[in-house]
């Protein structure tokens, strides 16, 4: 594999200049996505998955540990002095598609704030990977493409843990994470924007605060109706209620017409962020 990788980085060396060239004006006026290369794409997310594979059992570690933890605590230690259901649900199935997806979104935004900032800076990866044909728009929709996988893989394996404790009652829960990748498609792209504009990794702590904020808004532990008006439409305004929303159905058998209207706005809002973060990098990277 190795090889391979190899070998898609660094074909056609004598074009390698133009990783660090302004796109011409032309181009300017197109979306930046569409300068995305998928071969390039392919070739840097292999070179993470081989470093993945290296390190498998510590990264499979993590989606084991952490939701039994969670089931134990909210589904089973707070459902019991809750004793009712929620939204007409037992709270452990309802907790159970906040568990999955707190713990999927988490880890593509922490894939492309800590991850992607240690290759850029400390590890000078992405100027190694820019010394080949590479450009910054492939590099970058490489990071959102990576962190997405990381937490696709996450999901199957939390979504086993939600099957064992019975939280996921439906035979649609097998597909509760695919709402949940346009969420962390959504999060990685905007935290690899994020990831661009800093320079001191301490800048981190006000993002971080933020969306651990804002998670809590977003129906993890609680039912969005219960919060005031005004937050309610907070809360709807940020992606990730949607996620949840649709995971949550999709968990416990109760999909339903208007989820189709989420997926849309989820659709477009990993668009807009996944933009906006492959200007930014080739901003940073090219500056």
């Amino acid at each position: 594999m190795q090889s391979s990788v190899t070998h898609d980085l660094t074909r056609d060396e004598s074009s390698a200049s133009r990783t660090r060239q302004e796109p011409p004006p032309n181009a300017r006026a197109w979306l930046a996505i569409a300068r995305v290369n998928l071969r390039d794409v392919r070739a840097v997310w292999l070179r993470h998955l081989e470093v993945y594979l290296r390190l498998w059992k510590m990264e499979l570690a993590a989606p084991l540990i952490e939701p039994f933890f969670m089931i134990f605590a909210f589904g089973w230690g707070i459902g019991s002095l809750i004793g009712s259901t929620v939204t007409g649900l037992p709270y452990l199935s309802f907790v159970g598609a906040g568990v999955l997806a707190f713990t999927v979104i988490s880890r593509s935004l922490f894939e492309t704030t800590y991850g992607s900032y240690f290759r850029m800076v400390y590890q000078s990866t992405f100027d190694a990977i820019l010394a080949t044909p590479v450009d910054v728009e492939s590099l970058a929709f490489a990071e959102i493409c990576w962190a997405t996988t990381k937490a696709l893989i996450d999901s199957f394996i939390i979504l086993l843990v939600l099957y064992f404790f019975g939280a996921a009652t439906s035979p649609l829960a097998v597909f509760a994470p695919l709402p949940l990748l346009l969420a962390c498609f959504f999060a990685a792209a905007l935290s690899l924007a994020i990831t661009a504009h800093i320079h001191d990794i301490d800048s981190y702590n006000l993002y971080l605060n933020l969306y651990f904020s804002a998670i809590f808004l977003c129906g993890v532990w609680f039912p969005v109706e219960v919060l005031p008006a005004a937050l309610q439409w907070v809360a709807w305004a940020i992606p990730l209620t949607s996620a949840i929303d649709i995971a949550r159905a999709l968990l416990t058998g109760t999909l339903r017409t208007h989820h189709a209207y989420e997926v849309v706005y989820l659709l477009a809002t990993a668009f807009i962020s996944t933009e906006w973060a492959l200007r930014s990098l080739r901003r940073r990277m090219v500056a």
